[in-house]
């Protein structure tokens, strides 16, 4: 009786002993994501904190600078060999989550493996496509205005307030390059697509058409005219040259960065990166309102996002990192908001003794965009990117003035409406 008592127990023990070394079982995960030197180290130091806390779990990180980045993705998505996890875009998300490659999260929100006990609807409601959680929120942010407060006092300027128009963006530039012999900026606020969409729901009109296949404006006069002031602001010598734009691959190397220009025009969450690089204080300024505008151009976005690859092997395994880099405190102590001001209230709040005056800022900037922008509009459609891309390759013909500014915008819709009609 007792050899079988002992053989009972010994038994039990083994099958203790198989299921906690099966509960451990070896992920190895694929974490990707774009950014700053800055960023790079940041996530790498929240990846050991993870891999930490969770030793079952390995994490191989893959990451690149923004123009790489895409590239890599998509190839990556071409071969079926997406990372199981990766930061996203919102002008790329309905491109993957259209093709079914973005596992749905709205399952791991409701168990509760996602926790948002202190985040709101509206924070998740960007990753929101087509009735799918398909990217959780990493930060909310907006289009700003990044100045050099020295160099703003050299040319006897004062930094302008959230009221100010076009017509006062380029007074002021021009008092920049007569002064100081300086660029005013790089180019057009954020790059010429974000610029002119700024400019297009100023007029009260979308970009694209709430089905996406087309454009969401019908006048070819407003985007022939973008061109047209773009190209005589860059002869003024308000914007740099093309060929000097093209030196630009990194925050280091912004104009702003390197003193060749007064004023960069980002991401509200690129403050961080920028202040870091640029060594010395610099201020936040909110974008131009048109003079008769039929609302608000400014908006607050999605920073940037996590999704999971529906192709992932380990799932809950990619949704618990996200869990972590979403909720974890001590994670985002690390963070520090580096990609926008955090979605729990909970996170901001425990943040809010760390801040740095920086990060401050950048809290402050939202809270006063929120009473200066509209709402957001719908994620792009698929064939964005290439849209986009057809935009950058008019812009550059038309500053090297190989064709004009009316032809650009006339062949710019042709070309758009072609691709949005074929995907």
């Amino acid at each position: 009786m007792r050899r079988i008592l002992v053989f009972v127990l010994f038994a039990s023990l083994l099958t203790v002993v198989s299921g906690i070394g099966a509960a451990e079982e070896q992920i190895v995960l694929r974490v990707s994501w774009w950014g700053s030197q800055g960023r790079h180290d940041r996530t790498l130091a929240v990846i050991d904190l993870f891999e930490a806390k969770y030793p079952h779990i390995k994490i191989e990180p893959e990451f690149a600078g923004w123009d790489n980045y895409w590239e890599r993705i998509a190839a990556q998505a071409a071969g079926r060999n997406l990372p199981d996890v990766f930061q996203q875009d919102m002008q790329y998300l309905s491109l993957y989550g259209n093709r079914g490659m973005l596992l749905d999260l709205g399952p791991y929100v409701e168990s509760g493996a996602i926790d948002t006990t202190y985040i709101s609807e509206s924070e998740l409601a960007g990753g929101m496509l087509n009735g799918k959680l398909l990217a959780i929120n990493l930060g909310s942010n907006a289009m700003v205005g990044i100045y050099d407060p020295e160099l703003f006092a050299q040319a006897g300027i004062e930094p302008p307030g959230p009221e100010w128009t076009w017509e006062d963006y380029i007074e002021l530039g021009r008092i920049v390059v007569d002064k100081l012999g300086i660029h005013w900026a790089t180019q057009f606020p954020g790059n010429f697509f974000h610029a002119f969409h700024h400019v297009l729901r100023q007029n009260g009109y979308p970009f694209y058409a709430p089905d996406g296949t087309g454009l969401g404006w019908k006048d070819d006069k407003l985007l022939e005219e973008f061109f047209r002031l773009e190209l005589q602001l860059y002869k003024e010598g308000l914007f740099a040259s093309p060929a000097l734009r093209d030196e630009v691959s990194s925050v280091e190397q912004d104009l702003l960065v390197t003193r060749q220009a007064a004023t960069a025009w980002a991401w509200s969450n690129q403050i961080v990166a920028m202040s870091l690089a640029a060594n010395r204080p610099l201020g936040l300024i909110t974008l131009p309102k048109a003079k008769d505008q039929v609302k608000e151009g400014l908006y607050i976005k999605p920073s940037m996002f996590f999704s999971v690859a529906e192709s992932s092997p380990h799932k809950d395994a990619a949704v618990l990192f996200i869990d972590f880099f979403t909720n974890d405190v001590e994670a985002n102590k690390i963070l520090m908001a580096e990609r926008g001001v955090p979605i729990s209230s909970k996170v901001r709040e425990a943040l809010q003794p760390y801040l740095t005056d920086v990060q401050i800022q950048m809290f402050e900037y939202l809270d006063l965009v929120s009473q200066h922008s509209s709402p957001i509009d719908p994620p792009e459609p698929a064939g964005h990117p290439e849209v986009n891309r057809l935009l950058d390759d008019l812009q550059s013909m038309v500053l090297h003035e190989v064709i004009a500014p009316a032809e650009a915008a006339r062949t710019f819709r042709q070309e758009a409406t072609r691709i949005l009609r074929s995907k």
